[in-house]
């Protein structure tokens, strides 16, 4: 495979639009401003490719990631299999991850405003980054790392960044990671049955034990999110123009019923909606 293209497998990069939209998100509860999307953008999208990184290098240094009986490769990325079959090296993974590391770092002290808020939820995101693989992932806690990561560490951190943190900008922040713990779950379901999964305890593993279907635990699931949502703004935490989202329910319901048909498809649905979802409620 061509080095580049191994590189950007490996980094996951297709993850750029949902970190997209939900810093934009971010962003536009607290008064839009293009230089703070911009800024949030590549701050945390910069961690989230370290992330994958060391994910890729620690996974294969602790036999995770291997050619057979190890994670799968997904509908969506092959990054399992990058370092097993020789495509990356396991140093390339380590430079491309401290490279993006860095870069984070650099872009949050020379331009980000520095306030109790706004550093907190940087340490925040870059304590994820850097930890997700030996401590949140061994422990089955990756739906906690994904809540953090991609819903507070990213929604709520680009809040902050125009504003003060509020309850606007905390609801967001759970609301997004909400989602994004769903689709780990989801993501995980498709190695319920390697080897890989007997070794590591997840909650699609023990979900998976309690003979219930993916598409009852997601129908469940996503409608307790959109609940959540329909509540916060009753409430008065979020703005009444961010309903607009609920549309999405049919395509909801059409992604449950493939994932429990041709899960390959239905997957890829669920990751359509995680990424319109934040975009209808902008």
């Amino acid at each position: 495979m061509n080095k580049m293209k191994a590189w950007i497998i490996a980094g996951r990069f297709f993850a750029a639009p949902w970190i997209a939209v939900n810093t934009l998100l971010g962003v536009k509860l607290a008064g839009f401003d293009l230089n703070a999307w911009i800024l949030s953008f590549s701050i945390i999208f910069s961690l989230l490719l370290s992330s994958h990184y060391i994910n890729a290098w620690r996974d294969y240094v602790k036999g995770i990631d291997s050619v057979k009986d190890g994670s799968s490769a997904k509908p969506y990325t092959s990054a399992s299999q990058v370092i097993p079959r020789g495509w990356l090296s396991v140093t390339e993974a380590k430079i491309s991850a401290v490279v993006f590391l860095l870069i984070a770092v650099m872009l949050f002290i020379f331009y980000a405003p520095k306030k109790p808020d706004t550093i907190m939820l940087f340490a925040l995101a870059v304590f994820i980054a850097v930890t997700y693989t030996d401590l949140f992932k061994p422990k089955g806690l990756g739906e906690i790392a994904l809540f953090l990561g991609h819903g507070v560490s990213t929604t709520t951190l680009s809040y902050s960044i125009l504003t003060s943190v509020d309850i606007t900008g905390i609801s967001a922040g759970v609301l997004m990671g909400l989602f994004a713990g769903l689709g780990y779950t989801i993501d995980q379901w498709q190695d319920v049955e390697t080897d890989f999964t007997k070794r590591i305890r997840n909650y699609a593993q023990i979900i998976s034990q309690t003979s219930m279907s993916i598409s009852t635990f997601y129908y469940f699931a996503i409608t307790a999110v959109v609940t959540i949502h329909l509540a916060m703004v009753f409430i008065g935490f979020l703005p009444q123009y961010t309903v607009k989202a609920v549309l999405l329910l049919p395509l909801f319901h059409f992604t449950g019923v493939m994932l429990e048909y041709r899960f390959e498809k239905g997957i890829l649905l669920a990751l359509l909606g995680m990424w319109l979802y934040p975009l209808l409620m902008i």
